[in-house]
């Protein structure tokens, strides 16, 4: 009789918690994969007044974002969030043709979104005249919103407030900073940010040109300029006669005064409005502006 000999079997590896290893090896790397572009994009982006400024580092990836926008199909037609915080260092190296193209593309979003802050001001600042008119008093926020416009357009008068707030026609905006710029290859445009020759308000020997901190930011102060200087009184007065509808043409005649060439720096702005056909985006913003009246106000019939 054969005695029975007792083995001992290896005890059968533990799969789950391998498997429960993996898992979270995988999770934590996508982790930080996912914490390292985020950071990297959040770089990329700054955010003032509701809307967000972004970054690139050269023309590709100026191209690739503009690209993103047309398969989207909101760029340029509406009013875009993202636009441009300053432009690439090598766009001063790109073709004329191809620079101007990409310029205008670059001017569209801002144009619009700076314009419409303005306009809306504007319009805020209508409701509150019609108020006045119909009922003869202002609650406490309309005298404060009044107290900011004086303040900002430096002004006294609510019809003085009317005739300076505004804003400027696309074509127009466009047309200037082009040739302030030479459509972007200005080192001012690249380094100061500053597309439409703007100078220091306290300037010094060597250094009159403005700094600012965006396109953005140099496109607000380029209409304030307009809004708010003597040299544009004639301006202002045919804008608030034109109302809703902005002549681009008959506006730029009242601008002999931003450049030593006078008449004809007049006859330059025009020029480069109809070579380049600037005015189709001033209907397409005026299709914006009656969208957003149609929001604001419903057909309740």
């Amino acid at each position: 009789m054969s005695e029975k000999r007792l083995i001992l079997k290896p005890n059968p590896p533990n799969r789950t918690l391998g498997v429960i290893f993996i898992v979270l090896f995988a999770i934590a790397f996508i982790f930080g994969i996912a914490l390292l572009v985020f950071g990297k994009q959040a770089n990329q982006f700054t955010y003032k007044n509701g809307i967000i400024l972004y970054k690139v580092n050269n023309v590709q990836e100026l191209e690739e974002r503009i690209a993103l926008y047309k398969y989207l199909n909101k760029y340029p037609l509406e009013v875009e969030p993202y636009l441009l915080k300053s432009l690439p260092k090598d766009f001063s190296n790109l073709p004329p043709t191809e620079r101007k193209r990409l310029f205008i593309k670059v001017l569209i979003p801002i144009a619009v979104t700076v314009n419409m802050q303005f306009i809306q001001e504007h319009q805020m600042f209508e409701k509150i005249a019609d108020k006045l008119k119909n009922y003869g008093r202002l609650s406490s926020i309309d005298k404060k919103i009044l107290k900011y416009g004086y303040k900002k357009y430096k002004c006294h008068t609510l019809k003085g407030l009317l005739i300076k707030s505004g804003g400027v026609p696309v074509s127009l905006l466009i047309a200037q900073a082009g040739i302030e710029s030479g459509w972007g290859k200005s080192r001012f445009a690249i380094y100061y940010n500053n597309l439409y020759g703007i100078h220091k308000k306290h300037p010094r020997p060597g250094d009159i040109v403005a700094h600012f901190k965006s396109l953005y930011d140099s496109t607000v102060e380029y209409i304030l300029n307009l809004d708010r200087s003597p040299a544009y009184k004639r301006f202002r007065l045919a804008r608030y006669r034109m109302g809703d509808y902005y002549n681009p043409y008959k506006l730029a005649e009242y601008l002999s005064l931003y450049s030593t060439k006078r008449l004809e720096y007049i006859k330059l702005i025009k020029n480069v409005i109809t070579a380049n056909n600037l005015t189709s985006y001033d209907r397409k913003f005026e299709s914006i502006i009656v969208a957003e009246e149609n929001i604001r106000q419903p057909n309740l019939e």
